[in-house]
């Protein structure tokens, strides 16, 4: 209980829970199981059909995307820059109307919006999101925690569900394989994730495990946004990349953002740099152990890698050495790994997000 306290060792926690909930965290430590309060759960059912016409987006730390979708078939697509470090909630609004008005102009009709984005979504409420990162709090909580129920309102459309990016992930994953269980893991500028339960729901919870300890070592590297040692999103997201590269002999400029030095990891392995494939590989054993890890919390048959990680020959290698760790240290787990393919990838994404209102 010690821990969840401010300056504690998990006080990102609870400033996390408190900023999402609105209200002090609590720790009660009981000392009969008996005691416990009844576990609550609120699955959330979401759409798989892609008929009529709907409008989709995705936010991402680069851009924004947003598609067209007429019975299944994608008749628009288009990405725009976005500068997420901007401070203004106009500016990110306006970015957002404006394409998305452009998708909607594409279709005789709009019968529904699907929208992925980075953080907490609650009853297509942005919550909390690091996609708005320099955002003043009071002026996030009245302009980014409605933005996409304004979106859909000043677009004249009423079926609007926006779920958590990783969330999606699992969803393509359920989509592409026809079988449930699915884990997503989202391996970008964070370690987005989601989960797809046996019964084809989602969760309903917080499944951000970007921010969940995945190395107990004490001496593991400090997560720059927690300020917690051993975090996923230090060995799944692009920080995993940034933090393997001097060990395996790569020198970058103190300033090389995390992305650029990502994109510069790749082309590197594009050439055969036997470095490049060393910290794809460690990458792979990192995932390999936590996919163990997280199979004793989610019910899980396999496992969705998608992102800016895994992009190209990348996933390849992190599939084939996470399946080598599962199969030499924990051979009772039966669980697959798997990717989408990368010229269908962004069709996938698009056409789960497109399906996640349910029409009446």
């Amino acid at each position: 209980a010690a821990c969840f306290v401010a300056g504690g060792a998990c006080a990102y926690d609870v400033r996390m829970m408190e900023r999402i909930f609105g209200v002090p965290f609590v720790c009660t430590v009981v000392e009969k199981l008996q005691e416990l309060p009844v576990a609550k759960q609120s699955p959330v059912r979401v759409g798989t059909s892609q008929a009529g016409c709907r409008v989709a987006f995705d936010l991402s730390k680069q851009d924004v995307m947003a598609v067209a979708v007429k019975d299944g078939e994608v008749v628009f697509t288009k990405e725009v820059a976005w500068d997420i470090t901007q401070e203004n909630p106009t500016y990110h609004y306006t970015v957002l109307f404006e394409l998305l008005s452009e998708a909607a102009a594409a279709l005789p009709k709009v019968d529904s919006i699907g929208g992925s984005a980075a953080g907490v979504i609650i009853n297509n409420d942005c919550v909390w999101s690091d996609d708005f990162p320099n955002i003043e709090l009071e002026m996030y909580r009245k302009h980014i925690v409605p933005i996409f129920k304004r979106l859909a309102s000043e677009l004249g459309i009423t079926s609007l569900t926006v779920v958590n990016d990783g969330e999606v992930t699992a969803l393509a994953g359920v989509q592409t394989c026809g079988k449930t269980a699915t884990l997503g893991v989202k391996m970008s500028a964070n370690s987005g994730s989601g989960y797809v339960q046996r019964d084809g729901a989602l969760t309903g919870w917080i499944n951000e495990l970007w921010a969940t300890r995945v190395d107990w070592n004490p001496k593991a590297p400090e997560c720059p946004a927690t300020g917690v040692s051993g975090v996923a999103s230090m060995y799944f997201g692009t920080r995993a990349v940034e933090k393997l590269a001097p060990s395996a002999g790569f020198q970058f400029p103190a300033a090389t953002l995390p992305q650029h030095l990502l994109n510069e990891v790749h082309k590197a392995l594009e050439e055969d740099d036997e470095r490049a494939v060393r910290i794809f590989e460690t990458i792979g054993v990192y995932v390999g152990y936590a996919t163990a890890q997280y199979a004793e919390v989610y019910d899980i048959d396999q496992v969705l890698l998608d992102g800016d990680v895994v992009a190209g020959q990348a996933c390849d290698i992190i599939l084939a050495k996470a399946r080598d760790v599962l199969a030499a240290e924990f051979p009772e787990l039966k669980v697959s790994l798997f990717k989408l393919d990368d010229h269908m990838k962004r069709v996938r994404l698009c056409l789960a997000t497109a399906a996640l209102p349910i029409m009446q």
